[in-house]
């Protein structure tokens, strides 16, 4: 079989085996049991039987009743109906939804599987996206691949009736465009000689397709709030390339009009198509209130705020708290962010992300001392993905200082790069000299970890046991290259991770979810 052929069949398997692990937490997740769930399933069911968007109200927030149904398991006697505290989101996604409502007669399930679907199409294109920054390397696109599609947590959100679903699927289709855009523009002339695809002073991207961009960013400012980081995205990429192409290929041909041809198109038309929503949300809950989010601050009341919980816990507690629960829920904690996994396996993903950050550093080393060099269209990629990260990890602080809010999930809509990081850092971590250095930091952990451990009487084995398998697997991948034939056992070891993600997904509900969830 070509090789063409056989990456893109393993890309469909990626997608089967996510659709496979999508269904099963969707089936058995007991209902309501995901972070705001019955909320979002109440905004469909206003919007499919009301015909109108819905307002959110002063007492559509009761955190003791919403307290006492996840307390109780949310029995049956228990109405969901009065948890409406999501109704201030913007409207794109249960628009989408109320025809599934009409059709399944209200399902929980056909509305969990639909935001499944959407999943689907988002691992779709990032997949196109990361084959944009990695033409030549169909390991890294694939690994990058496997790793959005089999994070336990994000299978858990996807599973579950929520706008991020949606979100996600419009950020990768604005990435999509972005990204080619942003790719090599120069062809060949049929003597040889490089021209520019889109020549300057004209607008070096289609006109058309920056509209379709903007119309993509505009949609996702009507699903969730957290989309609005592709604009500034969009538009600082967009400038940059323009500039560096104009000063680079055409002699410092860089006009005002090449320049402002660019950016209007996507900003006037992501804007035009969020205004309507926004001068509804500004008439409905006042002031300059555009997004509702000050309304709904107002409404939700009993969530502990930021400086209250450090008044009464400290900095300390503050700083290990943030770190801990956010690496924990980024990885998974299921339910209403209360069922944990067993705290071997969050060892056990701490590890290899210890290893693929090693290894991320190794590749910058290499790449300034000028080892390594990127195509334009890695460069270019790249970039994209760290400034979508700086982005989104900004927002999640920007909301931690006001609420107490560590959720790891909230990092999801950056999720391009972290399959980038991922795949990059795994793969720099197997170089021979890497894997060497890596196992020498995870040997000196251990036996820091084992001393302090048996001085005060309590030795955490599991660790110490874990941190010296890890040592002697980067040891024997060090030593491949030493043995004859060995070195084609590296790309079994590169797929490893992704391998066991899989099985630890398909085993979560079984261990998790539905014993401790179940009523």
């Amino acid at each position: 079989m070509p090789p063409t052929y056989a990456i893109r069949n393993t890309q469909y398997a990626i997608l089967f085996v996510y659709l496979l692990l999508a269904a099963l937490f969707a089936t058995t997740t007991p209902p309501w049991q995901n972070p705001d769930e019955p909320a979002h399933y109440n905004y469909i069911a206003f919007v499919a039987t009301q015909g109108r968007l819905p307002v959110l109200q002063m007492g559509d927030y009761d955190e003791a009743y919403l307290q006492r149904l996840k307390d109780e398991k949310f029995p049956p006697e228990l109405s969901i109906a009065p948890v409406r505290y999501e109704f201030h989101q913007p409207p794109l996604y249960y628009i989408l939804a109320a025809p599934l409502y009409w059709l399944g007669g209200g399902s929980l399930l056909a509305l969990r599987l639909f935001s499944a679907l959407l999943g689907a199409g988002t691992i779709w294109l990032l997949s196109l996206c990361f084959q944009i920054v990695f033409p030549e390397k169909p390991t890294l696109v694939l690994a990058a691949t496997a790793f959005v599609a089999f994070l336990p947590m994000r299978i858990a959100i996807l599973a579950s009736v929520n706008n991020d679903a949606l979100t996600e699927l419009l950020i990768a289709g604005a990435l999509l465009l972005l990204l080619r855009w942003t790719a090599d523009d120069r062809r060949r002339t049929a003597d040889g000689r490089r021209r520019t695809a889109f020549p300057i002073p004209h607008s070096p991207f289609p006109i058309p397709h920056l509209l379709f961009l903007g119309l993509l960013i505009g949609l996702a400012f009507l699903t969730k709030a957290t989309a609005y980081i592709l604009l500034p995205v969009a538009l600082i990429t967009i400038a940059l390339v323009i500039a560096t192409r104009s000063f680079t290929i055409h002699h410092s041909q860089f006009t005002i009009h090449n320049f402002l041809s660019s950016l209007l198109p996507v900003l006037l038309s992501s804007l035009l198509l969020a205004l309507p929503l926004w001068l509804r949300n500004i008439s409905t809950y006042g002031g300059l209130d555009f997004l509702g989010l000050a309304w709904h601050d107002r409404v939700v009341t009993g969530q502990p705020t930021t400086a209250a919980w450090i008044a009464a816990n400290g900095w300390a507690a503050y700083w290990e708290r943030a770190w801990n629960f956010t690496f924990k829920s980024f990885w998974g904690v299921y339910g209403w962010l209360g069922v944990f996994m067993d705290e071997r396996v969050y060892t056990l993903l701490l590890i290899f992300s210890g290893v693929v950050a090693v290894g991320l550093v190794a590749g910058l080393l290499r790449l300034v001392r000028g080892k390594s060099q990127l195509a334009e269209s890695r460069r270019w990629g790249l970039f994209v993905a760290l400034l979508l990260l700086a982005g989104v990890a900004a927002s999640y602080v920007w909301y931690n200082l006001g609420f107490v809010q560590h959720q790891g999930r909230y990092l999801f809509p950056a999720l391009f790069a972290f399959g980038l990081l991922v795949a990059l850092g795994w793969r720099e971590a197997l170089r021979p000299r890497v894997s060497f250095a890596s196992a020498g930091l995870l040997l000196l952990w251990a036996v820091i970890l084992a001393g302090t451990g048996l001085a005060a009487g309590a030795l955490d084995k599991w660790t110490v046991l874990f941190l010296a398998g890890a040592t002697g697997l980067l040891l024997v991948n060090g030593l491949l290259e030493h043995i004859p034939g060995a070195v084609r056992l590296r790309p079994f070891l590169y797929a490893l991770p992704f391998v066991l993600l899989i099985l630890l997904d398909a085993a979560i509900p079984f261990l998790y979810t539905v014993p401790q969830l179940a009523r």
